[in-house]
């Protein structure tokens, strides 16, 4: 049955083209365990799960805007219902989760799988059929939801969409899955590439009209419903529709009972006088075919969410190799597969992945890495201190030893070429996002590579004390005026240290918590079955691997991320992995947990004379100006400061990173908690004062040509004399070339 692409298109209207949204937020939904999904003759509706979240109100959705037409009487026509529909079906296009948890993926595959048939039904007769994968849109909807966690059944129609943006889709024949869990076979980057999304738009579900002209623009929009027991009621028919008519598409019958059972994504394929016309994905012996009727009525009581979507142009032609190869990988805020901007300096740097900084490089191997190779040599931490299995294709409920292992064996390779093991983990101070630490990982991880070093950094799933200081700054500005009232922001500047107490005593009393967690998950990632645990393991292994070559271990941690790595060294010290040496930036643990953890615990395997401490001088802390509003400072000193005298579980604790803990002359009562006293005289007496590198000018160079920036406490690892000693302590010789650029 063949029609052409003119008859196609008086059936079914084209779809239009503008800009997609930003990124959403998202609510978190319960844990429910994985089940085996059964078929739809094993399932009925009271054994599938409901787990479609609605969005969260976001106003960065763009919202679709109606084309100024009439609209016709009823959609599709009855011409292509009577021609077109059962072929449609007859491809095997209506799926069947079972009794998955997986609606939002198999709704966007329905919607996605109807807009490519239509698309080609129209040039070639319907001859070619494309069956894309629903669980690679419900495993990229899972890990772009933006709660906490991504081992839970069920997401949001945002979090779908979001990911399908910046990853498109591979056919289902490279992307299958079974119960547990998702697997990405090889090339499904580049078959994704020919099945972008192209734009998307929040429709106002209140509006019966709007939601109608999307879908007469478009051909299919992608909605939520909270489904009640009338869905288990629909009329079943042996037969796909062909008319509009109640008597070939039944309707489904109003709920008999007050609570709906749960979520349920679909898709809308069109409308007549009675409703909208669903395609389930409950296979086809759901309505007529896996279609049916959803009354107006209804969709008024218990729609949640509507979206318009439009397919993109195929990518697998114009993408970089660097680009193809982040497919893999999360994609950060503000990216899609069609991103790309223009490179200006080097011709080297790819427009679809571009580099942080676009600066010529002198040294070609100093150029910054892809966004693939940083994650490769990224461990995520998440929640409770367990890794984050960020490779797609690995699936979310991957094995998370498996990952570890797999990320730290990438080394073997990297010492059988450079005939030595040495080796970095570098732990992030949870001052950005997962995001932001990816892009300065690109940039910093190729000084260490080119001079010899393998470097695996720890991150963290969100930046919490960049999270903390938003907060702080938010909550500051509206205890105190200080949003509209320029005399009281004036007022506020000029008294300093009263200013600093005022802000201390809101943070000790609203935030304290959010450290307190963070120290937590510190801790958690040690314990058996988690991150460091993990890591310490599969070092372990690598060492045994590398059989009569020494693996020369590094440490390098900045702020908390001295927390991280001293809760390390204790997994280290239980799988027997010496460490060579250790360096830490402005570390924010206490100078009590420096002593257990870095002087006395693990002496078995770390030499603390090999610890060495690059800080602050105290008027440079106290010159940081961590919160500010515009030109008024909130906040006037560093966050190890803010942390000491508000957020840790002792007022004026002492912090290692804080050089008034290594100056006896402040070893006082009104300096210090009484009860940590004894603390700073016993580290005093026992730490090498040559180990001891405060920043030595209130300005510090970050890029070769002489540029200099405010020494800050997060500024550390843009230092390039501080990398470069730290470089240079690692292989024990000069770099092979001067570091060139770190002002990103």
């Amino acid at each position: 049955m063949k029609h052409g692409a003119k008859r196609v298109k008086e059936m079914v209207p084209a779809a239009s083209a503008k800009a997609s949204p930003a990124a959403p937020k998202k609510t978190k939904p319960k844990t429910n365990p994985r089940t085996k999904p059964k078929s739809n003759e094993q399932a009925d509706l009271t054994s599938r799960l409901f787990d479609a979240r609605p969005d969260r109100l976001d106003f960065r959705d763009l919202g679709y805007e109606p084309p100024l037409r009439s609209l016709d009487t009823h959609y599709p026509a009855q011409a292509f219902l009577a021609e077109a529909v059962p072929a449609y079906v007859q491809a095997g296009l209506v799926l069947d989760q079972g009794q998955e948890g997986a609606c939002t993926g198999f709704g966007l595959a329905t919607v996605v799988n109807y807009l490519l048939w239509i698309r080609r039904y129209g040039q070639d007769g319907g001859g070619a059929v494309v069956k894309v994968s629903p669980h690679m849109l419900y495993e990229l909807a899972r890990r772009y939801d933006e709660w906490e966690g991504e081992t839970y059944e069920g997401s949001s129609c945002r979090g779908a969409l979001k990911g399908f943006h910046k990853h498109g889709v591979c056919q289902m024949h490279y992307w299958r899955t079974d119960h547990h869990g998702a697997r990405g076979q090889l090339e499904w980057e580049l078959d994704a590439l020919k099945h972008p999304l192209g734009v998307y738009y929040r429709v106002n579900k209140k509006s019966v009209v709007e939601m109608q002209a999307a879908i007469n623009e478009i051909g299919a929009i992608y909605v939520s419903a909270r489904v009640h027991d009338g869905w288990d009621k629909v009329v079943r028919l042996a037969r796909p529709p062909e008319s509009h008519d109640e008597a070939a598409l039944p309707g489904i019958p109003a709920a008999s009972r007050s609570s709906p059972w749960g979520g349920h994504a679909f898709a809308l394929v069109g409308y007549n006088d009675r409703g909208f016309v669903v395609q389930n994905s409950w296979g086809t012996r759901w309505g007529a075919g896996g279609f049916a009727v959803l009354p107006y009525a209804d969709w008024v009581v218990h729609g949640t969410d509507a979206w318009a979507v439009a397919l993109g142009v195929p990518q697998n032609q114009a993408m970089s190799p660097e680009r193809i190869a982040a497919l893999r990988w999360p994609t950060r805020s503000g990216r899609s597969i069609g991103f790309a901007v223009r490179s200006t300096m080097n011709e080297d740097n790819p427009v679809d992945d571009p580099w942080p900084i676009d600066k010529p490089f002198l040294h070609r191997p100093y150029q910054p890495w892809p966004t693939a190779k940083a994650y490769e040599h990224t461990l995520v931490t998440g929640n409770n201190g367990h890794v984050v299995v960020t490779d797609l294709a690995a699936g979310i409920e991957g094995s998370e030893a498996a990952f570890v292992q797999a990320q730290v064996n990438r080394a073997l390779n990297h010492f059988q070429s450079q005939g030595s093991a040495r080796m970095v983990i570098y732990a992030h101070g949870g001052l950005n996002s997962q995001g932001e630490s990816i892009e300065r990982i690109r940039l910093l991880a190729p000084y260490f590579e080119a001079n010899g070093i393998y470097p695996l950094f720890l991150t963290w799933r969100t930046g919490p004390l960049e999270t903390l200081k938003h907060m702080l700054e938010d909550k500051v500005r509206k205890l105190f005026g200080l949003d509209d009232d320029a005399r009281a922001r004036g007022l506020f500047d000029l008294l300093a240290d009263a200013r600093d107490r005022s802000v201390e005593a809101v943070a000790s009393k609203a935030f304290k918590g959010l450290w307190s967690e963070m120290r937590e998950n510190a801790q958690l990632a040690a314990r058996r079955g988690r991150g460091s645990a993990r890591l310490a393991e599969a070092l372990a292994r690598l060492q045994v691997q590398l059989g009569h070559q020494p693996l020369q271990l590094h440490l390098v941690g900045h702020s908390a991320g001295s927390i991280v790595l001293g809760h390390l060294l204790d997994r280290l010290a239980t799988s027997q992995v010496k460490v060579a040496g250790c360096t830490l930036y402005a570390p924010a643990c206490t100078v009590a947990f420096a002593i257990e953890k870095y002087l006395d615990k693990n002496i078995s395997v770390f030499d603390p004379g090999l610890l060495h401490l690059h800080y602050l001088t105290d008027k440079q802390e106290k010159d940081d100006d961590l919160l500010n509003l515009g030109p008024v400072t909130l906040y006037g000193k560093s966050l190890l400061y803010l942390v000491s005298r508000a957020l840790d579980d002792v007022r004026k604790v002492p912090l290692l990173g804080m050089e008034r803990a290594h100056d006896p002359q402040h070893f006082t009562e009104d300096q210090w908690d009484k009860s940590h006293l004894r603390h700073l005289q016993d580290w005093h007496s026992r730490f090498p004062r040559a180990n001891l590198h405060p920043v030595p000018m209130p300005y510090i160079p970050v890029n070769r040509e002489g540029k200099t920036a405010q020494a800050t406490h997060g500024s550390f690892d843009n230092n390039i004399d501080v990398v470069t000693q730290t470089i240079q302590r690692v292989n024990g010789s000069a770099l092979v070339s001067p570091i060139e650029w770190l002002d990103y």
